[in-house]
This record gives structure tokens, C-alpha cells and sequence, in this order.
């Protein structure tokens, strides 16, 4: 019945599994804990959740110490974190750096305003998003949305959840390769960032014009969003994707502000999985 998509800083879970599918089955049981007792280890053909897990595929082969730092991220990428800490309020002195080092000037900034975990956490998705987004036509983004698809094909899902980066892959997906669905919901999205995301998104020959309508096939799209919460910016998503149906502000606490499975156990998720029983 329902898919998942993850986010950034999965890599952890083929650490732990040993194989993708692997971390596919320990990633859908975390989820479905989170989701609640109906979902909680109840296999998809019982109407639990699958999950589609694509982290191995943008990983770079990088230590989290230099995951984190903010020079080691390519050109596309800096200019990704100047345009996240632009959204989030950096004035131009910082944007324009110092001495040669705007982007770890940048973080700093991103560090004093947010709290360091903030800084961490958007310098690790510029760098997982970057690798993304980089090239339109790049082999990894294409194996990306191909699992997506895959995972959809084999399980026929009536719902797909997608978490932080995992909603700008699904949305890409869902336009090149349509499936219907009741229920898209998107947690922690950063869809609507200017330049860094929204501006770099390729959704197929056709639909170039598109972006910010629902995707054919999606017959309601609800989006999530935390108060707090770095990576969901620009939080009034629905004024540049006017083709979400319903759009929530919840607040899930500064520590937990992104967490995959503190969204998932929001009251609003399970009002809507509720309509579909």
C-alpha cells in the first residue's frame, strides 16, 4: 500500500546491512515503526510499507568528517549552499565571503544563526543534492529514479512518501515516468528553493514548463513541513508548486527538526492515511 523515498545521510544503513536491499527492508522497518502500530512490522503484502533506498548510488566514497566540510563540495555545490543561506537570511557581506573563503564563511554563518547540527546538515544535503542535480542527463540520476520506479512497478503502492531530498527525486520520477497514486506526501521538502533546486530540475521533454503542478497521475499531494526546519525552506511551498492540495506546518522540536521518522509520526500523516482505508 505505501512506498517511502529517504533522504540524506542513509549511506549508514548498507554500512549496517551489507546490501541495498538490505538496507531497503532496515530503512521500511524504521519508517513503519515511526507510521505507528497498523504499519509496524507488517510486511507490505499485508499493507505495510516498501522502501525505495538509492543512497549507495550518490555516495562519493567520502569520510563524514570531509562530508561535512564546506570547501570540499564542487563549484555547483558551493553556489547550492550560498543559495540555501541567501533563503535562509545570510546578508551580502556573507554571501560575498572573505579572504578567498565565502563558503566556509557561509557555514559559519549557517552554524551561528541555526546551531552547528544546522550547518551540518545543509552542507551534507548540498553535497548529496549536488550529486544529484549536477547533470540532468548523469547516469546517477537516472539509476536514482529507476529504483524509485522499480520499487513502484513491483509493489503497485497507493501511496509514496518522500522525505528531504527523496520528494525532489520522486517528483522528477513521477513527470518523466507517470503512476497513478492517491496520495503523494512530501516531509522536509526543499522542492521550492530558488536556484539550488527548483531552477534545476528536470522533469522530461514537455514538460519543461511544468514545474509546480502536481505530477500526472497523483490524484492529491500533501506536503509537510516543520517550523524549524533548515532543509524545508522556503516553507510556503505551495506558493511556487501550486499543485499541492494541502499543506501543513507542524513543529517537531529544534533537535528533530528534519528527522525522517519524527515526520512520519506527525498526527497529519496518519489523518491522511486514514482517508484510504
Amino acid at each position: 500500500m505505501l512506498v517511502g523515498i529517504h533522504g540524506i545521510r542513509c549511506y549508514r544503513y548498507l554500512a549496517r546491512a551489507g546490501s541495498a536491499d538490505g538496507a531497503a527492508r532496515a530503512l521500511a522497518a524504521e519508517w513503519g515503526a515511526a507510521l505507528g502500530a497498523q504499519y509496524d512490522g507488517v510486511s507490505y503484502e499485508q499493507g505495510g510499507l516498501d522502501a525505495a533506498y538509492y543512497a549507495h548510488l550518490l555516495h562519493l566514497g567520502t569520510t563524514q568528517g570531509s562530508a561535512e566540510d564546506p570547501e570540499l563540495l564542487e563549484a555547483t555545490g558551493q553556489q547550492m549552499l550560498a543559495d540555501w543561506a541567501a533563503e535562509l537570511g545570510a546578508p551580502d557581506e556573507v554571501l560575498m565571503g572573505r579572504a578567498g573563503l565565502p563558503v566556509r564563511q557561509i557555514a559559519e554563518w549557517i552554524a551561528r544563526r541555526h546551531g552547528d547540527l544546522a550547518r551540518r546538515v545543509v552542507v551534507l544535503f548540498c553535497r548529496e543534492a549536488d550529486t544529484y542535480l549536477a547533470d540532468p542527463a548523469s547516469q546517477r540520476r537516472t539509476e536514482v529514479r529507476d529504483e524509485l520506479h522499480r520499487v513502484m512497478e513491483r509493489r503497485r503502492p497507493r501511496v509514496l512518501i518522500a522525505h528531504s531530498l527523496g520528494s525532489v527525486i520522486a517528483y522528477e520520477a513521477l513527470w518523466h515516468r507517470p503512476v497513478e497514486l492517491d496520495v503523494l506526501i512530501t516531509l522536509g521538502s526543499p522542492l521550492g528553493l530558488p536556484g539550488a533546486i527548483r531552477d534545476r530540475l528536470c522533469l522530461g521533454p514537455g514538460n519543461e514548463e511544468r514545474t509546480g503542478q502536481r505530477p500526472p497521475g497523483v490524484r492529491r499531494w500533501v506536503n509537510i513541513a516543520d517550523i524549524g526546519d533548515v532543509v524545508a525552506i522556503p516553507r510556503d511551498l505551495p506558493a511556487s508548486f501550486p499543485g499541492i492540495d494541502v499543506h501543513h506546518e507542524v513543529s517537531l522540536g529544534l533537535a528533530a527538526s528534519h528527522k525522517a521518522t519524527r515526520y512520519l509520526a506527525v498526527p497529519e500523516v496518519a489523518a491522511e492515511l486514514s482517508l484510504l482505508r
